[in-house]
């Protein structure tokens, strides 16, 4: 087996960029709650909001450091007939013919693009999460799909 260039790899960037932001996020609401008790404005109701930003942050924050560990190193690989998925993370590697695949659908969840592949044989599905140029994979992917079906009738 040959060593190719993955096409598609998870996208790295969007995590650094979305963890900063929770972190910024995450200190700002701290910086403004020791503000309003400083300037002796500490009130429930002007606290309860600071509050609830925090804890909101910080379960977005632990949210994607879960997914980020969870897909780390994630990459996919076009081939003529079907593609390779790598979850080097979870030392799984999964081959997929593209007659194999019943639909592609993408959704966000938690600020992360999810592609869903629906396998034809059953309820299994696999999950791509933050994958770098997501709406270009979803046409090759619907592409491929379509040159496969027309090709097999």
């Amino acid at each position: 087996m040959e060593n190719t260039q993955p096409d598609y790899i998870w996208d790295k960037a969007f995590f650094e960029k979305k963890l900063t932001l929770f972190s910024n996020l995450q200190m700002g609401f701290i910086g403004a709650a020791l503000m309003l008790m400083m300037m002796d404005l500490s009130k429930v109701y002007l606290l309860a909001p600071l509050v609830v930003g925090l804890i909101l942050t910080s379960w977005y924050k632990h949210n994607l450091d879960s997914i980020k560990d969870e897909i780390k190193g994630c990459s996919l690989t076009f081939a003529p007939k079907s593609i390779l998925v790598s979850f080097p993370e979870l030392n799984k590697t999964t081959r997929i013919t593209f007659r194999d695949i019943d639909e592609v659908e993408a959704h966000n969840e938690n600020f992360v693009q999810v592609i869903n592949l629906y396998l034809k044989n059953g309820e299994e599905k696999v999950q791509l999460k933050a994958m770098a140029n997501g709406e270009q994979l979803i046409q090759q992917l619907k592409t491929a799909i379509a040159e496969v079906d027309v090709n097999t009738a």
